[in-house]
């Protein structure tokens, strides 16, 4: 029963740990208007044209890949796994569990 609970509590641990790192993305850079005249990316932020660094550090940012969302991801499929093993183990060892039939084991 001790193991049981220790893989629900570390897949629950684990699961929520995957959903903070998953939250702690930053999110785009801000863009960055250029004055009156000067070359423009041709892109329009709130009504004023966007600077080319602008525009390619946004860019660069939406086609990278997220490093946390991937960590988060990969914690929260780990702490399911974690949990269906708790359940697992925990349904095999609880005398309420139906008998295994002979020969299966």
């Amino acid at each position: 029963m001790a193991k049981t609970r220790i893989w629900l509590a570390l897949g629950l641990l684990l699961m929520l740990l995957g959903v903070v790192v998953f939250l702690l993305q930053p999110g785009p850079p801000d863009g960055e208007c250029v004055p009156e005249g000067a070359p423009s990316s041709g892109w329009v932020i709130s009504d004023c044209p966007m600077s080319e660094e602008s525009y390619a550090e946004i860019r660069d940012y939406e086609t990278s890949p997220k490093p946390f969302r991937i960590a988060g991801l990969i914690l929260v499929v780990t702490g399911l796994a974690a949990l269906v093993v708790g359940f697992v183990t925990g349904r095999r060892s609880s005398p309420d569990a139906p008998p295994t039939p002979p020969g299966t084991a």
